[in-house]
């Protein structure tokens, strides 16, 4: 059964199309009839990973972010590959981000983080990392270091606002109810 509240599309037309990102204008019907347009940027999606040591501290990075001028302390993270599986992409980008291969990797949920214009999905996932942590291998035009906190650290942060990145905070809510079912 159809979703009645389904806007059906008219017409798309590709506007610009970036190394991450494109944009499309669609026309489409509301299910009243009328007819609108949306705005929608296209992404492949990305992947969220909660590392953490063997001593338990978890590994974040700290990185400067253009698009709000700032540096952020953030969970690691990175785009998916074309064609390239979440769980694939997920070790990919721990091993570059933080220097560590993983021992255990968990899925832990995924989220939409802005489903009004952009239809990215972000897939969370938990690390336990191996011992002894390599060299970074950073993407050329990547800018970032990894930065060790514990959970409570962690849980400070978030209260006080010096991580107010989104895709942390979810992560980290996913991590605490993994944990609680005893996935973790």
């Amino acid at each position: 059964m159809q979703d009645p509240m389904t806007e059906k599309t008219l017409a798309s037309r590709r506007i610009f199309e970036g190394r991450a990102l494109t944009i499309d204008i669609l026309d489409i019907e509301l299910p009243t009839g009328r007819t609108s347009t949306r705005e929608v940027l296209r992404h492949r999606g990305a992947v969220c990973i909660l590392a953490q040591r063997p001593d338990g501290k978890f590994v974040l990075v700290r990185q400067y972010r253009k698009a709000v001028e700032r540096t952020l302390l953030e969970c690691v993270a990175g785009c998916m590959e074309a064609g390239e599986a979440p769980e694939s992409a997920a070790l990919r980008e721990t091993r570059e981000e933080t220097g560590y291969a993983v021992d255990q990797l968990v899925a832990i949920g995924h989220s939409l983080p802005a489903p009004g214009y952009c239809d990215e999905v972000h897939y969370h996932f938990y690390a336990r990392l191996k011992p002894l942590a390599g060299e970074l291998q950073l993407d050329t035009d990547e800018n970032l270091y990894p930065v060790f906190l514990s959970a409570e650290e962690l849980d400070t942060a978030i209260e006080e606002g010096s991580i107010d990145d989104g895709k942390t905070i979810i992560l980290w809510d996913c991590y605490k109810r993994a944990v609680k079912r005893g996935e973790i």
